[in-house]
């Protein structure tokens, strides 16, 4: 992956297309935050709409933010930091020399605490002698 500030290529996905909004938005604000860097949504496609822009598909659940300003190194920490805050992120960046990251968020709060509990319930093994 190159380290120049070319531009980046973020699809953000959501469980629908608000949702993926949502999540776009709110990585943009984030982003909007470091020095230097420039965010902007590209246009949205509508799969399967007619050649004069007759309705016939509804909005895909992501949105794509084209990121530029940083080292590249810079911009995939920022935006893994904001993916794995919740499990149900998911991001593909694709950096200017064609290198593409799929990031997934981690396991939520809530999550790791059944985890605890499931096995602070379950007895201890026995040991044979």
């Amino acid at each position: 992956m190159a380290d120049d500030g070319g531009s980046v290529r973020v699809q953000v996905f959501g469980a629908d297309p608000a949702h993926a909004e949502r999540e776009a938005r709110e990585l943009r604000d984030v982003l909007g935050r470091v020095e230097g860097v420039a965010t902007r949504f590209a246009d949205r496609r509508q799969p399967g709409a007619g050649p004069h822009g007759s309705k016939g598909g509804a909005l895909t659940p992501e949105v794509v933010l084209l990121v530029s300003g940083s080292s590249a190194t810079a911009l995939r920490a920022v935006i893994k930091g904001w993916v794995e805050i919740r499990k149900s992120r998911y991001a593909r960046v694709e950096f200017s020399d064609g290198s593409v990251a799929e990031l997934r968020g981690g396991v939520s709060g809530r999550e790791l605490n059944q985890l605890l509990d499931r096995d602070r319930e379950q007895p201890p093994e026995e040991v044979l002698p």
